[in-house]
C-alpha cells in the first residue's frame, strides 16, 4: 500500500461493511422519520474516528456527535462534510471561534455560552441544548428548560437544532427501563412546555442504544446509538441482537523473539518466567501499553490456530508466551489476540469475562498508537496510523 509500511507489530483489523450494515439495521427499526446521530466519541469507541465518519456520512447519518472539537477538527480535515455535534464537554466562551472556523455545532449548557456563540456567528447557526432529565450529571434543568429555550431562540443568529438528554441507566433489563420511561416523561413534559415550537426542533432524543431497541415508545425524532454501531446491544452483558455484527474482527500481533530460558536458583526471583526446568519461549508485541489486560496472564493467545498459554505477566510492550507445544514458532509468526484463527476463535465476550471488563472498557483502553486497518468488500480499503488516515488507492 503507498504511503504506508507497518512499523509496529501489534495491530486491529476492522471490517467496515458491518459497521455500514448495523447503521442499516437501526435505520430500518426506526424508519425513515427518526434521524441517527451515532456516537463516534473517544475515536469511535476506538475503532477510529475518521473511518467511521467517512463510512456513517456515506450511509446517511443525519448527525454525527463527538466528544471534543480536536474529534471535530480531524473529521473535517479528513474531508467530512456532514453535520457534526460536539457533545457537552468544551468552554464554549474560549473556543467559539473553533466551532465557527470548522462549522462545528456547539451543545449549549448556560446562557453565557449562548451568547458568547451568538456574538461569535455572523449567520445563523445550529446549536443543540442537553437537558438532564435524571443523570444528575450535565445539563439544563428539564424544568428550567422552557424558559432556557426560549431566551436562547431569541438570541441572534441561533437557531435550536436539537435538544437531547442522556439516558441514565445502563443495567439492561435488570434495572433500568423503568427510569429511563420516567426519564422520557420529564423531557416530554419539557416538550410541550413550549408548545408547537418543540415540531420545529428538528432532533429530539432521549434514545441510546437500550432505548432504541427496547424502548421503541422513547425514540421521538432522533436516537443516537453509540454500542449498537460497533456490534453489541447492551440489554445484558451480552450481545443480543442478532443482526449486529462487531466491525472489529481481529486484535492481531507477531512474535518478534524465541527464546530457550533455563531454569536455576539463582536470580530466579528477577526472571519475568519462573521455572525449575529450561522452557521455550515467545516474546509477542503487545502489553499493558497497548491496551492488553495484565488478566492475560494464565489465559491464551491463538498462534497456527491453537491456542498458545500466556507464560507469564504482561510488560508495557510485550508479553511472553509458552512455546513448549510449538516447536516450529519463528519471529514472524503471526498472533491473534482477538478474533479468529483456523478453526479457533477468542470473541470479545471471551475477553469482557476473562479481563473482567465492560465491553466500552476493553474498546477504550485499547491504545490509540495502534495502527488501525480497514477493509471493504473484503479488500483493504483505509489504513489509520497515529494521527494519519491513509486510503488505499492501489
Amino acid at each position: 500500500m503507498k504511503d504506508y509500511q507497518i512499523s509496529r507489530f501489534c495491530w486491529l483489523e476492522f471490517n467496515m461493511d458491518n459497521l455500514r450494515d448495523n447503521f442499516l439495521v437501526l435505520k430500518k427499526m426506526v424508519g425513515p422519520d427518526v434521524k441517527i446521530m451515532p456516537a463516534i466519541k473517544v475515536n469511535a469507541y476506538s475503532h477510529g474516528i475518521v473511518a467511521c465518519g467517512k463510512v456513517l456520512e456515506e450511509c446517511g447519518a443525519d448527525y454525527l456527535g463527538v466528544g471534543s472539537i480536536d474529534e471535530g477538527i480531524l473529521l473535517r480535515e479528513n474531508g467530512v462534510n456532514m453535520p457534526i455535534l460536539i457533545f457537552a464537554s468544551n468552554l464554549i466562551q474560549e473556543t467559539a471561534n473553533l466551532y465557527v472556523q470548522y462549522h462545528l455545532i456547539p451543545t449549549i449548557l448556560s446562557l453565557e455560552a449562548a451568547r458568547s456563540f451568538s456574538e461569535a456567528v455572523s449567520e445563523p447557526s445550529d446549536v443543540f441544548i442537553k437537558i438532564d432529565t435524571g443523570r444528575g450529571r450535565i445539563g439544563v434543568n428539564a424544568e428550567e428548560f422552557p424558559d432556557f429555550f426560549r431566551e436562547v431562540s431569541q438570541m441572534p443568529n441561533l437557531h435550536v437544532e436539537g435538544v437531547y438528554s442522556h439516558m441514565a441507566a445502563v443495567n439492561w433489563p435488570d434495572e433500568g427501563a423503568d427510569y429511563a420511561v420516567w426519564q422520557y416523561s420529564r423531557f416530554k413534559a419539557a416538550m410541550d412546555a413550549i408548545g408547537e415550537d418543540a415540531n420545529r426542533i428538528p432532533f429530539r432524543q432521549l434514545a441510546n442504544t437500550p432505548g432504541c431497541i427496547a424502548l421503541p415508545d422513547i425514540r421521538m425524532s432522533g436516537i443516537c446509538p453509540g454500542r449498537a454501531m460497533w456490534g453489541y446491544s447492551p440489554l445484558t452483558r451480552r450481545a443480543e441482537h442478532p443482526e449486529l455484527k462487531a466491525p472489529l474482527v481481529s486484535w492481531k500481533s507477531r512474535l518478534v523473539h524465541v527464546n530457550e530460558v533455563t531454569g536455576g536458583k539463582f536470580g530466579e526471583k528477577y526472571k519475568a518466567v519462573k521455572m525449575d526446568t529450561p522452557k521455550r519461549i515467545g516474546i509477542m508485541v503487545g502489553g499493558m501499553g497497548d491496551g492488553i489486560s495484565p488478566k492475560i496472564a494464565g489465559g491464551y493467545v491463538l498462534l497456527h490456530g491453537r491456542k498458545c498459554p500466556v507464560a507469564s505477566t504482561v510488560s508495557l510492550e510485550h508479553t511472553i508466551l509458552d512455546l513448549t507445544d510449538f516447536p516450529d514458532a519463528k519471529p514472524g509468526d503471526e498472533i491473534v489476540i482477538l478474533g479468529r484463527q483456523g478453526e479457533e476463535e477468542i470473541t470479545l465476550e471471551q475477553r469482557m469475562e476473562e479481563w473482567g471488563l465492560t465491553v466500552p472498557r476493553i474498546w477504550t483502553e485499547i491504545s490509540a498508537h495502534l495502527d488501525r486497518h480497514y477493509y471493504r468488500d473484503g479488500k483493504l480499503w483505509a489504513v489509520a496510523k497515529d494521527e494519519r488516515f491513509i486510503l488505499n488507492e492501489n
